[in-house]
């Protein structure tokens, strides 16, 4: 990968990235800390647009590692007290799988720095992660009761089932995505004018600040793609989706936010083409 540190960034500014986003995380994670899965593990995640929106404009590493660190405090502090994680969990899937998300995201989006880009990147890297903590989530599971490791967390009788994969994956597509999208630009807007004032602040998007036919084309054909996931989960996994209540509903919604929002990030970010150039 391309570099995403420029020059003289020092220490000092990257332990403030760091921690701004691990704290910024796992306040965000607080906020929606009640609502669970339907599978009893993890919640919704809607404060993922934070670390998000730091990874448009800072050090994509030093992003990757606090959203790696906020995971895990939001879910040892929070979730485990509500018996929704444990500590141990959130190491062996949330760290990784927010940190490569992250990390690649960050990547992806100063390489990109286009409206296109910051969509696709949504999509395809925050499914990655989703798809990668839902994984560890199960082998976890299956791990406690070969090993006996000590927590008394266990996902019942799933076992390595690729249901419950596929199932947490979609859930927390249907609602991080929809966040990102939505989440991310009005933060844009709101600290364009302290670029050039703050050593955190090192990257801005080259977001168009209009909806052309192209944006809109593809908020819908995301949006659509959202619709027709959820439309196969919901035909395919009865079993869990029973469990959901108001999925059908959850998942017209998730799509009709991607379709509505999609095409006008560039507008709420108020950002233009004349951006300035990335060192990635």
């Amino acid at each position: 990968m391309g570099a995403t540190v420029k020059p003289g960034m020092s220490a000092s500014t990257r332990v403030a990235i760091i921690v701004t986003t691990a704290v910024l995380y796992a306040i965000g994670k607080g906020l929606t800390a009640y609502i669970h899965t339907p599978w009893g593990v993890g919640q919704l995640l809607v404060g993922i647009f934070l670390p998000g929106f730091m990874a448009v404009v800072s050090d994509t590493l030093s992003v990757a590692i606090g959203a790696a660190l906020g995971t895990f405090l939001g879910d040892a502090l929070i979730l485990t007290p509500l018996g929704a994680t444990t500590p141990q969990l959130s190491l062996v899937a949330g760290v990784p799988a927010n940190f490569v998300a992250f990390l690649l995201f960050g990547w992806f989006v100063k390489k990109y720095r286009t409206w296109l880009g910051f969509v696709a990147a949504s999509v395809s890297f925050v499914t990655l992660g989703n798809l990668i903590a839902a994984i560890m989530v199960v082998v976890f599971s299956w791990a406690v009761k070969i090993f006996a490791l000590p927590t008394a967390w266990s996902l019942g009788s799933t076992g390595l089932s690729a249901q419950i994969i596929f199932g947490l994956t979609v859930y927390w597509n249907m609602t991080s995505i929809p966040a990102m999208i939505v989440g991310i630009p009005p933060l844009l807007r709101a600290v364009k004018p302290l670029y050039g004032r703050s050593s955190i602040l090192r990257y801005e998007p080259g977001w168009t600040s209009s909806a052309g036919s192209r944006q809109m084309l593809t908020g819908i054909g995301f949006g659509l793609l959202f619709l027709v996931v959820g439309v196969v989960f919901i035909a395919l996994d009865t079993a869990s989706t029973s469990a959901w209540p108001g999925i059908e509903l959850y998942t017209a919604v998730a799509a009709a936010i991607i379709i509505v929002f999609a095409p006008l990030a560039g507008v709420v970010a108020g950002t233009k083409l004349q951006a300035k150039p990335s060192a990635a």
